[in-house]
């Protein structure tokens, strides 16, 4: 097996190419901002049919030590056949091997933490329903939901101007326009 490329951002590796379709779909899913904040995941995609049907196993054991990433998300089968289309998302580092599945609006939050190693990524697998990771207790569904785009800065007023020339050129331009005094 090839190595994998080396990236600025941590891999998003499909593995199985059954469904080009789909394929796009969840690439747009991780790329879209999520939540009220518009978080997006920093990721590249790999789309590179000589890593059809690799297997974590033989991903971990000939990258170890390679990548310069904590960790790496695979779209595999079991991805493009479920109705969630859960990620699989393996540790290279800490534990080499582990692995925990996330739905691809989760991909941020991980892919966030982990690259700033604000989390462990035994924090994102412990906290896995089964094998799955679909967010923290406690947190609402709101928090992981795509957003249009992120929420552009608040439009500030600006301040008057504090000299008397600058006061009276603003009072000049008003006149010019026809506005009334304020």
């Amino acid at each position: 097996m090839k190595p994998l490329p080396d990236a600025k951002d941590p891999i998003v590796l499909r593995t199985d190419f059954s469904d080009d379709d789909a394929w796009s779909r969840l690439c747009a899913l991780i790329s879209s901002p999520i939540g009220r904040d518009g978080f997006e995941a920093h990721v590249v995609f790999v789309d590179d049919a000589s890593f059809a049907n690799v297997t974590p196993e033989a991903l971990c054991v000939s990258n170890s030590g390679k990548q310069g990433h904590s960790f790496i998300v695979l779209a595999d089968a079991r991805t493009f056949s479920e109705r969630e289309q859960s990620l699989l998302v393996m540790d290279l580092r800490d534990e080499p091997g582990r692995t925990f599945r996330a739905l691809p609006t989760r991909i941020q939050a991980i892919e966030n933490n982990l690259s700033i190693a604000n989390m462990d990524f035994a924090e994102f697998a412990d906290a896995a329903e089964g094998d799955t990771f679909r967010g923290f207790p406690g947190e609402n569904k709101e928090t992981y939901e795509v957003s249009s785009a992120p929420r552009p800065p608040v439009r500030k007023k600006p301040s008057p101007p504090k000299t008397l020339l600058g006061r009276a050129l603003i009072y000049s331009y008003k006149m010019l326009r026809g506005r009334p005094r304020a």
